[in-house]
């Protein structure tokens, strides 16, 4: 087993999203941890917030020698983006292993329905390209 001390969640962190996973609602779990269910609420999303940014820490280590990095603006037309990509990759002469809806689907999924309205961002987002084609969306 992992010692917690080498990761980003703390001892409770770890419990409820172990229980979460193993398909438990907050209420059964606060009834177990003798808490309320806002408490674990919090604390759960806390944890997944915790677990999403060292995901994304874990994938920006691997994509920071990537050739293309493209980092848009809230406000940016997420189809606009998409021609970038490409316009960028065939500047370099890469070949892109997604085609553009596959590219918009990617942003689309990344910001969120709460993160784009009409075409446009509502938040930041980097777009990264792998010399073999891959594509990131942070």
């Amino acid at each position: 087993m992992i010692d917690l001390k080498m990761t980003h969640l703390t001892k409770k962190q770890f419990e409820i999203l172990k229980r979460r996973i193993a398909g438990k609602s907050l209420s059964e779990i606060a009834k177990e941890l003798h808490t309320s269910r806002a408490n674990v609420s919090s604390i759960a999303k806390t944890a997944e917030e915790n677990v999403r940014k060292s995901k994304n820490t874990l994938k920006l280590i691997e994509m920071i020698d990537w050739p293309i990095k493209i980092e848009a603006k809230a406000g940016s037309n997420v189809y606009e983006i998409s021609e970038k990509v490409f316009h960028e990759a065939d500047l370099r002469k890469i070949k892109i292993a997604h085609d553009y809806s596959e590219i918009v689907r990617m942003i689309t999924k990344v910001l969120g329905t709460a993160g784009l309205r009409r075409r446009k961002a509502l938040k930041d987002f980097i777009i990264f390209v792998s010399g073999d084609g891959r594509v990131e969306v942070l």
